[in-house]
């Protein structure tokens, strides 16, 4: 009769100890299993982002340069151009920090000291680089992870950029030059437009187009 209570009491023990390890191992595999599609996609931001820093002071200071050389469609340019990769690097920060990262833009940039039309040459050859390089491997890797959030700033951005390299492309067409284009930045997206060619919504993030910012 006496053991009775300590067959109870050891039974109790081995089911206790049964239970948390079944929790331990469910909980333990379910982080594993998401800690490398998220740390992953934050270090895709990442790049995005820091990619994205370095535009916006390389334009900033292009668009100095056309200011000094008298060429206020590429000023305007570069200035829009500069403002869409600010908002493009906020909204990928901002997923960062909300999937548990964290982001440091970079402390230096060196930015080029060349002519406005070697400075149009130069980006226009660094967007189509950077696109060749990604191949869109970033948003596949966060569609992979179901990360759908991540995924749209990163389709967003590759989206922007092939505008950007068209838009660049014309500008450094000779009749540029006497080119009165105004250009407008969804403030949501980042995605850029022409005066000319401007549509009533964004198509990327349904942004009404009376919120855009203009460059006149």
């Amino acid at each position: 009769m006496k053991l009775r209570p300590l067959f109870i009491l050891l039974l109790f023990v081995v089911s206790a100890v049964v239970l948390t390890w079944i929790y331990y191992a469910a909980t333990h595999t379910h982080q594993v299993r998401n800690e490398t599609p998220w740390r992953t996609t934050i270090a895709d931001l990442d790049a995005c982002c820091r990619r994205k820093h370095v535009k916006s002071m390389q334009y900033d200071h292009f668009a100095s340069i056309a200011d000094k050389e008298h060429r206020a469609h590429a000023a305007r340019l570069f200035r829009a151009l500069a403002l869409s990769a600010r908002l493009q690097e906020q909204n990928g920060m901002n997923a960062i920090l909300r999937l548990g990262g964290s982001y440091l833009p970079p402390e230096k940039v060196l930015v080029f000291r060349g002519t406005t039309d070697g400075n149009l040459e130069r980006s226009i050859a660094y967007e189509l680089r950077t696109m060749q390089e990604c191949k869109c491997g970033e948003i596949n890797r966060a569609l992979a992870c179901d990360n759908r959030y991540a995924a749209r700033l990163l389709i967003w951005a590759s989206s922007v950029d092939m505008r950007q390299a068209t838009l660049m492309h014309l500008c450094r067409a000779p009749q540029s030059s006497d080119t009165e284009w105004q250009y407008l930045v969804c403030p949501q997206c980042g995605n850029i437009f022409t005066s000319v060619y401007c549509e009533p919504y964004c198509p990327l993030c349904l942004t009404a187009s009376q919120q855009f910012v203009r460059f006149e």
